[in-house]
């Protein structure tokens, strides 16, 4: 029961951990998609002036320190500054579970991934492997847009504060949908690599030398 304890919590630490690392990750390679996405076309504002109210939103997001939202060039309506607060609680709630979870994570690695017994999880593993493929399938299937629309009602269900109108909150112009896609594209890739790691690593022999 403790074992089976710990492997779920580390299940939740690695999750956490991709969907941080993507968050990170995304605000690094930021000025990047200032470029790739042309979005001083969108805003006509300088390529400086457009990564310095993006750090200001990010900071605002993932700093704890940080609680009220005030971009210096893009203003925000009522219900815009309502939404980034909820995903302000979400960045926040995932900051969270990774740094609880980080000690179950650490008990499982001791106690069964380096003494070589993660093939006793490796059906578990496939499964973790397969879904996200499983959902980017059904994301190609239905196209980016109508995937992007489905994943906000679920994950925000009851509110559409998340629809941004450019006229009020102009920040929705150097956050287009392309640059959520690499967002999307780069988690699929971490979460993969670090289940992917995993997975391969259950397909050890240790197991059956015991069993």
């Amino acid at each position: 029961m403790k074992t089976k304890f710990t492997f779920v919590g580390s299940l939740f630490f690695l999750l956490s951990l991709a969907i941080l690392l993507t968050i990170y990750l995304a605000w690094l390679i930021y000025p990047l998609e200032i470029s790739w996405l042309n979005l001083t076309n969108r805003v006509h504002l300088q390529p400086q002036t457009i990564q310095h109210n993006f750090n200001v939103l990010m900071d605002y997001l993932t700093n704890p320190f940080s609680q009220q939202l005030e971009m210096p060039d893009l203003p925000s309506s009522v219900s815009g500054l309502h939404h980034f607060a909820v995903v302000k609680g979400l960045f926040h709630l995932t900051q969270a579970v990774a740094l609880l979870t980080a000690p179950l994570f650490y008990l499982f690695w001791k106690n069964v991934v380096k003494p070589d017994y993660l093939s006793l999880y490796r059906k578990a593993f496939i499964l973790m492997v397969g879904l996200p493929l499983g959902l980017g399938l059904f994301g190609v299937v239905v196209g980016f847009e109508q995937f992007f629309t489905l994943f906000h009602q679920i994950l925000f269900v009851g509110d559409d504060t998340w629809l941004f109108d450019p006229a009020f909150d102009p920040v929705i112009l150097i956050l287009p949908e392309e640059f959520f896609l690499h967002c999307f594209l780069l988690f699929f890739c971490i979460y993969e690599l670090l289940f992917g790691f995993f997975y391969f690593k259950s397909r050890s022999k240790k197991w059956n030398k015991v069993s």
